[in-house]
């Protein structure tokens, strides 16, 4: 059967064997080593010093003018920080668009555009070195501000909202990003106990170590299946293979769609068994707890196959032209969303490759972006089903002497 046929040249190929070292590898000295231990219950050894992290508290006292004085300081700035497509990208108005911001400014904060537009001494703060050495941080120098009265918090979100559309998406005022921007504050002992106390329940402990679990392994989930699915394909090349193929009876579609569930399973197997062994690490630790074992599976599926998913169909499509292209194509694409996570904790867009959450807790800060998520990775299987259908378009153009690669064959 050409489905097992392909299973066997993936697996016993030497670069499928790098593939699932480095991944199983890659497990134990990260989501092994950090999971050896219970969770402990917090406790305050260093009062007055906050060691519990930062909680989500949607409070309009603390949100609304945070949010209004990074507006206020982006747009003195001359820029905006956006991440659209899940890369960042650093946006600059054009006049129409700054005056619709400072309008809306004006609204939420009463400081006028005139105001803003002469204002000249704006400097942006942050942690600062001096010569010593010694690290201190600085406010920013900017306009003050009181909010009026009349302002609503809905009305609020609604004006953020509008300022994000004329950004382009995906910035600091987008539903998705103000509360993880502007309504994080530090937690308190009662804080953390009682998140302590809902994590414990067996469920949340269970979907905890399942995100991290996730996390981990969708780093270079994210980049390695390219040079899997490279190696299977310039087998053929290697081999001459490629034109007994053309010649066979055998469907574009069947061939491709073959090749391609061949491939998504075998680069799935060291992810299933490394999950596998993330359910026995859990068990080993909480062995009195009574654990739903099939969420580790169902966080794997719904959160790593599409990765793996995508990376495949990326790389079959563009290996018809260059295995090299694809390498490169795919690892700018990781490089760039690794790069571009601002928090990795959060912060999770519609179009995020890389899907970060590195933490057993904070499950509001997941669940706040729960909508994003999941249109994430619905996106990522639909996009991936796509350009596999369009791979099978430019093969059979290949087949009957249409194309070159991808260069039209004009020759008759």
């Amino acid at each position: 059967m050409l489905f097992f046929k392909e299973c066997k040249k993936i697996i016993f190929s030497i670069v499928f064997l790098i593939y699932c070292a480095v991944m199983i590898l890659f497990y134990f000295t990260q989501f092994h080593n950090d999971c050896s231990e219970p969770k402990t219950k917090p406790a305050q050894n260093r009062p007055g010093i906050n060691e519990f992290g930062y909680v989500i508290k949607e409070d309009p006292e603390i949100v609304m003018p945070n949010a209004i004085k990074g507006l206020i300081n982006e747009y003195l700035s001359g820029s905006f920080k956006a991440y659209p497509v899940g890369f960042y990208k650093n946006v600059r108005l054009k006049e129409k668009q700054k005056n619709q911001v400072a309008e809306i400014i004006f609204e939420l904060s009463g400081i006028t555009p005139e105001e803003l537009n002469s204002f000249e001494d704006y400097a942006e703060g942050g942690y600062l070195v001096d010569e010593n050495g010694q690290v201190t941080y600085q406010e920013a120098n900017t306009l003050e501000f009181d909010i009026p009265e009349n302002l609503s918090y809905e009305r609020f979100r609604e004006l953020m909202r509008e300022v994000d559309k004329i950004i382009g998406g995906g910035s600091d005022y987008c539903d998705a990003f103000i509360l993880g921007n502007f309504s994080l504050v530090p937690k308190t002992l009662e804080d953390a106990l009682a998140e302590y106390e809902e994590f414990m329940q067996e469920d949340n402990l269970i979907k905890g170590y399942a995100r991290l679990y996730c996390d981990y392994m969708g780093i270079f989930l994210s980049i390695l299946p390219i040079f899997v699915v490279v190696s299977f394909l310039n087998q053929d090349k290697k081999s001459r293979m490629q034109d007994l193929i053309y010649s066979r009876p055998i469907s574009s579609v069947k061939l491709i769609f073959t090749r391609y569930f061949a491939l998504v399973i075998c680069l799935l197997l060291p992810i299933i068994l490394t999950a596998i062994l993330a359910n026995a690490q859990v068990k080993s630790i909480y062995p009195d707890k009574n654990l739903n074992h099939f969420v580790m599976y169902q966080y794997m599926l719904g959160w790593l196959l599409p990765n793996i998913m995508i990376v495949s169909a990326i790389g079959m499509l563009i290996t018809n032209y260059s295995g090299l292209l694809a390498i490169f194509a795919q690892g700018a694409w990781w490089f760039h969303s690794a790069l571009g996570i601002s928090d990795l904790s959060g912060s999770i867009g519609k179009f995020t490759l890389v899907m970060r959450h590195n933490s057993l807790m904070e499950q509001d800060i997941f669940y706040a972006q729960w909508h994003n998520i999941v249109f994430n990775r619905i996106f990522f299987t639909v996009l991936a089903i796509v350009i596999i259908v369009f791979t099978v378009f430019i093969y059979e153009l290949k087949r009957k002497g249409v194309i070159n690669g991808f260069q039209p064959n004009f020759k008759k």
